[in-house]
């Protein structure tokens, strides 16, 4: 059997086992993985760091010539979401009520000039 019967050879096979290994494979992959986890995170921590500043500078200039369809794609994320977003806004507030409320004392002693009412 020479290189391209053999290559024809295991595409046959790929294909009629596809579904048989499906599972194998990805419980293989799993394993791997598992079993290589602090090598796998130091190589994507390192590409991360490597190409923090071009990811940055390509986002950027994404979001600038895409601004309706980021504005839109929000808006109607939040329309979607908006009972969701709401409960946890609640939950959130009853959780942290001691520190929500010190937050605003600090921000009204440190703006009182914005936060002045006009019939004062």
């Amino acid at each position: 059997m020479d290189k391209e019967e053999r290559r024809e050879y295991m595409k046959k096979y790929y294909e009629a086992n596809k579904e048989r290994d499906k599972e194998k494979r990805r419980e293989y992959t799993k394993k791997y993985y598992e079993a290589n986890k602090e090598k796998w995170g130091g190589y994507s921590k390192k590409y991360y760091e490597a190409n923090k500043e071009r990811r940055n500078e390509y986002n950027k200039k994404y979001r600038e010539a895409n601004k309706e369809k980021i504005s839109e794609h929000k808006k109607k994320y939040y329309e979607a979401n908006k009972e969701k977003w709401s409960e946890y806004n609640k939950k959130y507030r009853e959780a942290n009520k001691e520190k929500i409320s010190e937050h605003k004392k600090k921000y009204y002693e440190a703006n009182k000039e914005k936060t002045k009412r006009k019939d004062d």
